[in-house]
């Protein structure tokens, strides 16, 4: 991996299949942003959300936000997918998703905590679109795929 590159090829392809599945699965769109944080992380946070959707309160969206350097993992919900993902199973996704980092599995802890957080929203309604994949994002961006 080059310097400054989040990211090898391979694991983005292993983190765009997975944001790829939740979404098709849950029709929820996922988004992750991996970086630094200035100021208030929940305000950042629900930021960054609202630009994953239109409306936020109509539109169900999950935002995984990861701080390394700042040590910490932030799960952020619009309205709409508060009403299908508890804040239990969102605490319980960051919960395994900071246990694999521990360990230096970045990846695989995104990729585990997404697909636990499709899982517990359940699956998309019948007749609803299915999700587009909307324009991929840098890992210190938000987008349904991350990028390098």
């Amino acid at each position: 991996m080059a310097t400054g590159e989040a990211f090898t090829s391979e694991q983005l392809e292993r983190l765009n299949r997975a944001l790829e599945l939740a979404q098709k699965h849950s029709g929820v769109r996922f988004g992750v942003r991996l970086g630094s944080v200035r100021g208030d992380v929940r305000l950042a946070a629900e930021r960054i959300l609202s630009t994953l959707v239109e409306d936020p309160a109509r539109d169900p969206a999950v935002l995984i936000l990861v701080s390394p350097g700042q040590c910490f993992v932030r799960v952020a919900t619009t309205p709409a997918a508060r009403k299908r993902i508890s804040d239990s199973a969102s605490g319980l996704a960051a919960l395994t998703m900071t246990s694999s980092f521990s360990l230096g599995d970045l990846v695989g802890g995104l990729t585990t905590g997404i697909r636990q957080l499709g899982e517990a929203a359940g699956p998309a309604a019948p007749g609803t679109a299915a999700l587009g994949s909307g324009a991929p994002a840098s890992p210190s961006s938000a987008g349904s795929h991350a990028t390098h």
